[in-house]
């Protein structure tokens, strides 16, 4: 497993994808969120579902997740008061 790729690589590269993905669908739509789980399932069975690729996209489904709530004005299905 080449970590140094996917971290300067595979993680940037992802990011960059996910902001034009906003940009194209708009964030927090059906639309973006399955590209969101279809692209991350890719890049992890390139890495044989590596426990590290898939720890490291958790993060960034946690991130993205509570971008959302703050967007939608929910927090932990709540809404915000």
């Amino acid at each position: 497993m080449n970590y140094i790729e996917f971290f300067e690589k595979e993680v940037p590269d992802w990011m960059r994808e996910s902001n034009r993905m906003m940009q194209l669908v708009g964030f927090n739509t059906p639309a973006y969120w399955n590209w969101v789980v279809v692209s991350i399932d890719k890049v992890c069975e390139k890495y044989n579902n590596d426990i590290l690729v898939k720890n490291q996209f958790h993060i960034i489904w946690d991130f993205l997740d509570e971008k959302a709530r703050e967007v939608s004005g929910t927090a932990n299905g709540k809404t915000m008061d």
